[in-house]
């Protein structure tokens, strides 16, 4: 049975996106539930660690830790486990660029929820089943569904900072988001996503009842940046054009943020590389005053 994902409803009053397939189908995609994970073999994290005395920052300025996505053994360290059915860390066929992200979103969103138990419950990516066949007009695969999120860890932030985001992407188009919290959140899998959490109790036997007037999952963020990425099938550089991300501007008890990878629509592969997250200098990135 086909399960769309919480997030879409509350998405489609922000960004709705209609895609064309074959001569008059349209399909709306939005974002589906997102998430983080833990260390593949491990047991999932579910417990909240305290806060970071402050920002970690590399030499070259980048606020994401592994933004360029090198460090690791099976996953990059640092961000979501990978599941080596939708989502994979590879070589590029350009050496000169190391590892990069790999995406496909043509992946049964059956196939994708059973397996992603598997993983939560500490299976590693490297043992992933193969890839079911799919068959047009693909409605029920992660492209027409949920999208294939993919998390970074949180990283602290202070009340007033502005930040600057970049990222290289091959393939067709990919959103981007910038999600801010209150609280450190939880980086087990899937710990975002709605419809994911869901399945998961289900699966697991562990649902609550269900009441009148009861939220099947609450989010925990309080904000969320966007921007667009991608398009070409070369790799390129993309930013929000002179508007910065200010996670704290009308949401001021935000003080965390991770980024959100996310591919959907049409099916097939994406690639990332080289993440960046910056603080905003207005003399090299320009601004608008509507930046949010």
């Amino acid at each position: 049975m086909i399960r769309r994902c919480g997030w879409r409803e509350d998405i489609q009053m922000k960004t709705t996106m209609i895609v064309l397939v074959s001569v008059s189908a349209a399909v709306v995609i939005a974002w589906a539930n997102p998430s983080p994970a833990r260390e593949p073999q491990k047991p999932a994290d579910r417990s909240v660690k305290p806060a970071a005395a402050k920002t970690e920052k590399s030499k070259d300025g980048n606020l994401l830790p592994n933004g360029n996505l090198e460090a690791g053994k099976v996953t990059p360290v640092r961000w979501q486990t990978i599941d080596g059915l939708s989502s994979f860390w590879v070589k590029d066929s350009d050496p000169r660029r190391g590892r990069v992200l790999m995406f496909d979103s043509d992946v049964l969103q059956s196939q994708a929820y059973d397996w992603w138990l598997k993983i939560d419950d500490g299976a590693s990516p490297l043992k992933a089943p193969k890839r079911i066949p799919t068959t047009a007009p693909k409605f029920d695969t992660l492209a027409g569904l949920d999208g294939v999120w993919f998390w970074s860890h949180p990283i602290p932030i202070k009340k007033g900072q502005k930040f600057w985001l970049t990222l290289d992407v091959k393939g067709g188009g990919i959103l981007v988001w910038l999600v801010g919290y209150p609280k450190k959140p939880s980086v087990s899998f899937g710990a975002d996503a709605g419809a994911v959490q869901q399945y998961f109790s289900k699966r697991r036997g562990t649902a609550p009842p269900n009441k009148r007037n009861r939220k099947a999952f609450i989010h925990k963020y309080k904000w969320r940046g966007q921007m667009r990425a991608g398009g070409s099938k070369d790799w390129k550089t993309y930013s929000r054009r002179n508007k910065p991300f200010q996670p704290t501007k009308y949401t001021p008890s935000v003080r965390w943020v991770r980024v959100l990878l996310y591919p959907f629509w049409p099916p097939g592969k994406y690639f990332v590389d080289n993440v960046r997250l910056v603080e905003y200098d207005p003399k090299i990135h320009g601004e608008k005053a509507s930046a949010r």
